[in-house]
């Protein structure tokens, strides 16, 4: 069976309201940096199942959704549908080659640049060593392009931040630090975001123009 794919859009903002409480815990409780695990589609409480509680094999789940995008393959939704397959599946690889297809394709497209900054993430939560951190800074440029398509999504330039942080980028992250403070000033997570811009720029991080 398909997902129903009227749900990835709903999809992707639930999971940004609850990476936005991952990413304040590690701000609080261990600072960033920290190895935080998740997983989107646990997170949202699992995959469509079909009547009568039978499970889909998801490798026929995978094949349909590539049969899909084949089929039609300038359709957004059916690239949004396969890389939540393949991110569900543990195929971060695949899930971002698709997802950066649909960057190409559908370029003015906010929810396709946010989700692939979520499978850059968690991609790099899975990779030890100097790898992890250009995960980190794709995460960054995906969550950055997020911005430039919706220039109010807070979430977007919380993410982007946190992620040139862990990629060692102290700028970039202050860049898009003050940007989520521009526009959420007085927001659960703005203390926490305050604190780490201090200390980065104690660290000798800079405050880039812009924001």
């Amino acid at each position: 069976m398909m997902m129903n794919r009227e749900r990835i859009g709903f999809w992707v903002r639930i999971v940004a309201i609850l990476l936005a409480f991952f990413f304040v815990a590690s701000f609080i409780f261990v600072g960033l940096g920290t190895n935080v695990n998740y997983n989107l589609f646990d997170l949202i409480g699992g995959q469509d199942q079909p009547p009568g509680g039978q499970t889909v094999d998801p490798e026929d789940q995978i094949a349909e959704a590539e049969k899909e995008l084949e089929e039609n393959p300038e359709d957004p939704d059916a690239i949004k549908e396969l890389a939540a397959l393949y991110y569900q599946n543990g195929r971060y690889d695949d899930a971002a080659r698709v997802l950066e297809r649909g960057r190409e394709v559908a370029p003015k497209d906010e929810e396709i640049a946010f989700t692939l900054g979520q499978v850059y993430l968690q991609a790099a939560q899975s990779t030890p060593g100097e790898e992890q951190k250009g995960l980190y800074e794709q995460a960054g440029d995906a969550f950055a392009q997020a911005v430039e398509l919706e220039p109010g999504n807070e979430d977007a330039y919380l993410f982007a931040g946190e992620s040139y942080d862990r990629a060692g980028q102290p700028a970039e992250a202050i860049k898009y630090y003050n940007g989520y403070l521009d526009r959420e000033p007085e927001g659960e997570q703005s203390e926490a975001v305050k604190e780490r811009i201090s200390a980065l720029l104690e660290s000798g991080g800079e405050t880039p123009g812009g924001g």
